[in-house]
C-alpha cells in the first residue's frame, strides 16, 4: 500500500510517497508547489489537492493507503480543526476542518487523510526509523531558527509527564534569566558572535561558512554549546534520557560544538540525524499505519 507524505512551508507544499519496508522517500514520485499562505482557502486547497493527486496519479487508487502532514500550530489536532490567526499565514484556514476538505477534493475516504502538530515530526521520524528506535528515552532536538524539542518515550513523543516541562517544550524554559527561545541557538549564536568578534553577522548560515577557517566563529559555537549544554542537562537527567538526537540546519556545524556540548551533558549518546527537510513528509507518510496512529491518538488529543 502507498503511503504519502505532505510537508506544509511558508511558500510551499511538498507532496512524496514513503516506502516503509525500504524506510526511504521515493524522490522521483515527489511533487512540489509553490504557494502564498495568504491566498483564499480555496485556491490553497485546490493547490495542494493538485500536488497529492500528482504524486498519486502513477498508483491505483485503492492502492494508497492515505496522506498524512504535519500541521504548524495552533490547532485542535483531535478535532482536526485549524486554529492559525495572528501570525500573517494560513489564516484563511481558520476554524477549518482541513482533512474533511481536503478528502472531498481528493475524492478520498477522510480515514485516509491525517495530520499532527509540526513540532513533533521530527521526532517521529526519528523515532521510527533513526537510531533512535533502540532507545527507551531519547530528547530529540531541533536547532533552527528556534529551538523545538521532543521528549520521546518507546517511539512516542510525550507532553504531559511529571519527568518532562508542561507541553513537552523547551523553548519556554529559562536559563540565566533569559527564555530559552531567545538564546537557541539563532539570537544566542548572532549575540555571541558579536561578543567574540565584533562583528555583525546577518544570519547563522552566515557564520557556519566561516568556521572552518575562523578561530573565532569556532569560538562562537564553543560558547553556544556550552550554554546549550548547561541548559539541557537537567532535563535530561530529570527524563532520564539515553540518548540525544540532533536536526535541524544549525546541527550541520556539530563537529564544531561536538565536544564542547558533550562535556556538559550527563549523557555521551549525541545522534546527528540526516534527515533535516525529509523529516515533514517521512512522519506524514508514518501517520497512515494504523497501529502507530493508533498508539498516538492519545497523544493527539493532548496536542
Amino acid at each position: 500500500m502507498i503511503q504519502v507524505g505532505m510537508d506544509i512551508g511558508g511558500s510551499h507544499f511538498m507532496v512524496c510517497h514513503y516506502k516503509v519496508r525500504d524506510q526511504k522517500l521515493i524522490l522521483d514520485s515527489r511533487s512540489t508547489c509553490s504557494v502564498n499562505p495568504n491566498w483564499e482557502a480555496e485556491r490553497i486547497l485546490g493547490v495542494w489537492s493538485e500536488a497529492i493527486s500528482k504524486t498519486i496519479s502513477s498508483y491505483v487508487l485503492s492502492n494508497v493507503l492515505g496522506a498524512g502532514m504535519a500541521i504548524p500550530g495552533p490547532s485542535d489536532y483531535y478535532e482536526e480543526i485549524i486554529q492559525i490567526k495572528g501570525v500573517n499565514k494560513y489564516e484563511c484556514l481558520y476554524d477549518m476542518n482541513v482533512k474533511n476538505e481536503l478528502a472531498t477534493w481528493l475524492e478520498m475516504d477522510v480515514s485516509q487523510v491525517r495530520f499532527i502538530n509540526d513540532a513533533s515530526v521530527f521526532a517521529i521520524a526519528v523515532s521510527m526509523i533513526g537510531k533512535v528506535k533502540s532507545f527507551d528515552r531519547c530528547l530529540a532536538i531541533t536547532l533552527g531558527t528556534g529551538l523545538i524539542a521532543s521528549f520521546i518515550v518507546n517511539r512516542k513523543p510525550v507532553f504531559s509527564d511529571p519527568l518532562v516541562p508542561k507541553g513537552g517544550f523547551l523553548y519556554d524554559q529559562s536559563i540565566d534569566g533569559v527564555k530559552a527561545g531567545e538564546l537557541f541557538p539563532t539570537k544566542g549564536l548572532l549575540y555571541l558572535y558579536y561578543q567574540v568578534s565584533r562583528e555583525f553577522a546577518a544570519n547563522a548560515l552566515e557564520i557556519y561558512q566561516l568556521a572552518t577557517d575562523y578561530i573565532k566563529v569556532r569560538e562562537t559555537f564553543q560558547l553556544c554549546s556550552r550554554d546549550l549544554g548547561r541548559f539541557l542537562a537537567p532535563f535530561i537527567e530529570e527524563f532520564g534520557a539515553e540518548f540525544l538526537v540532533l536536526g535541524g540546519n544549525i546541527s550541520n556545524a556539530f563537529e564544531n560544538f561536538k565536544e564542547q556540548l558533550i562535556a556538559e551533558l550527563p549523557i555521551a549518546e549525541i545522534h546527528l540525524s540526516g534527515m533535516m527537510d525529509q523529516a515533514d513528509l517521512i512522519s506524514g507518510a508514518l501517520l497512515m499505519g494504523d497501529e502507530y496512529f493508533g498508539e498516538l491518538s492519545d497523544l493527539i488529543e493532548e496536542m
